[in-house]
């Protein structure tokens, strides 16, 4: 994570990171002159979704200054690289979002001490066949385009 897009701190002890999808905002556009027997959605927008996180709390800087940006609402840069699976090269993400959402810690008796976040996106999320900026994915930049 980063607050300016250049110099990235890592959060330790993920567990797991997966994002919620995007979706499309739709409004009905039926109308008298409507054909058929269904309604007419008309794609107007995308809302691009949240981003859930879980891992192990370890009072790291990384993971207490998810709380603290959580507090400060502010907007973040995210950039994901994701492990190669047999031989393939691997798979990058980029993108812009707030920790709309910070649970710092919670106590399981006999297990580890859980810590998780939610991240709203701003934007689109990047990667190298993106639907939001076709091409204009670079790897080496990781620069988020937004909507």
């Amino acid at each position: 994570m980063s607050t300016d897009g250049v110099n990235f701190t890592q959060v330790v002890q993920l567990q797991r990171i997966e994002p919620g999808g995007s979706r499309q905002t739709m409004v009905d556009q039926t109308n008298l002159r409507t054909v058929g027997n269904f309604t007419t959605p008309l794609a107007v927008q995308v809302d691009g979704g949240e981003v859930d996180m879980t891992g192990v709390f370890s009072s790291d800087i990384s993971q207490l200054l998810l709380g603290q940006y959580h507090g400060s609402l502010t907007p973040l840069f995210f950039r994901l690289k994701l492990a190669p699976i047999a031989g393939s090269p691997p798979t990058y993400y980029s993108f812009q979002a707030f920790v709309s959402e910070f649970k710092s810690w919670a106590v399981v008796y006999n297990k580890f001490i859980p810590f998780s976040a939610k991240l709203r996106l701003i934007g689109g999320m990047e990667s190298a066949l993106s639907g939001f900026q076709p091409n204009g994915f670079d790897p080496n930049g990781f620069q988020v385009v937004l909507i």
